[in-house]
């Protein structure tokens, strides 16, 4: 049996589990941020092989936000939000109250806080990760980067001398005021990191 296979078998409950209490780690924190209600909708969590993941970031025809936090410890890895043009711009709009005059040139406030966002959503997921598995896990610093879905990703994996074929993803749609939007976390395990996480798995659904 392959790793897509067994992960996939063996996460179902697991993967649920993890959407609900990343989500509502999110929401507070966001809310807070934006200085304004909001809800996140039940997220669609996938583990789908990386060529698939690829293909379905390469429809967008626009450059990505990109925030990637690399974790480190009994889980290593990497964590990448993705956000499009239109939240990107919401958000910024939101707390700062201006226009993004060029995306691929964002200022230092700008990047601040759209670090600050893709802290928020990646480090609800991590600790939920943390939680369930319970494994303790190290973050770095978050990174920004803005251009095409692909090349994000392939810079992100470019990281990691072997990462595993199968990437899991999170969509998650945002409901505000002003408009639902959607954002997209993908978690990159290193390979080692994925046979720790099928081992744990196994030891969560026989114990």
């Amino acid at each position: 049996m392959n790793c897509e296979v067994e992960l996939e078998e063996l996460s179902k409950d697991f993967i649920k589990e993890l959407g609900n209490i990343g989500t509502g780690n999110a929401v507070n924190a966001l809310s807070q941020l934006l200085n304004c209600p909001l809800e996140i909708d039940t997220p669609n969590l996938r583990v789908l092989p990386f060529q698939r993941i690829t293909e379905i970031i390469a429809e967008a025809e626009t450059p990505l936000t990109g925030i990637m936090v690399e974790v480190f410890g009994e889980i290593n890895g990497m964590f990448l939000f993705l956000l499009d043009e239109t939240f990107t711009g919401q958000v910024v709009r939101l707390v700062l109250g201006e226009e993004i005059t060029d995306f691929t040139s964002l200022t230092e406030m700008e990047e601040s806080l759209l670090l600050e966002l893709g802290n928020i959503m990646c480090g609800s997921y991590i600790r939920a990760l943390s939680q369930l598995l319970d494994m303790e896990m190290d973050v770095s610093v978050p990174q920004i980067s803005v251009d095409m879905g692909g090349a994000i990703l392939t810079a992100a994996m470019s990281r990691f001398l072997r990462t595993s074929e199968e990437l899991l993803m999170i969509d998650n749609v945002f409901c505000m005021d002003t408009g639902t939007f959607s954002g997209r976390i993908l978690f990159l395990p290193e390979m080692e990191t994925l046979h720790d996480l099928l081992r744990k798995l196994e030891e969560l659904q026989n114990g």
